[in-house]
């Protein structure tokens, strides 16, 4: 188990997210962001050049595996929000995406002495090396506990 006294600021993480199909776009885009330039690809052919995901998605893409590969063995008491999430460039399907984890700061909190903040930049690059997404996303993590406590 990681916790807050295992990251320091500057670590940076590396992970990839899975492509996500043309069908998985346009299904997603059905239930959760109806909008034409997700779920029809002639319509977005005119708009983007092509069919693209949703940001909703993109989001959830760039955080799997950050969950899956890293949260899940941390610490984590759970997320506050996120600061200056940007879309910059569209997703579109079968593009793996890079994701990369930059620990920004460490926090303990005054209050609390188990707990303290981890606040990190979380980035996305499409295969051309393109950033498609960022956003700086603090969290919530327990504290290792000394043996005198």
């Amino acid at each position: 188990m990681k916790y807050l006294d295992d990251f320091h600021p500057g670590q940076v993480f590396h992970f990839r997210s899975d492509p996500m199909s043309a069908e998985a776009i346009k299904s997603f885009a059905q239930e959760w962001d109806p909008q034409r330039l997700h779920t029809d690809e002639d319509y977005a052919a005119t708009v983007h050049g092509g069919l693209i995901a949703s940001g909703f998605q993109t989001m959830l893409e760039v955080f799997k595996p950050v969950m899956t590969e890293m949260m899940v063995d941390v610490a984590n008491i759970g997320g506050i929000g996120f600061d200056t999430l940007r879309w910059l460039r569209p997703v579109r399907p079968n593009e793996p995406l890079d994701v990369e984890l930059t620990v920004n700061s460490i926090t303990p909190s005054k209050s609390k002495p188990d707990r303290g903040v981890l606040h990190y930049t979380l980035s996305a690059k499409n295969p051309d090396g393109e950033i498609v997404f960022t956003t700086d996303t603090p969290v919530m993590i327990r504290r290792k506990q000394n043996d005198t406590d």
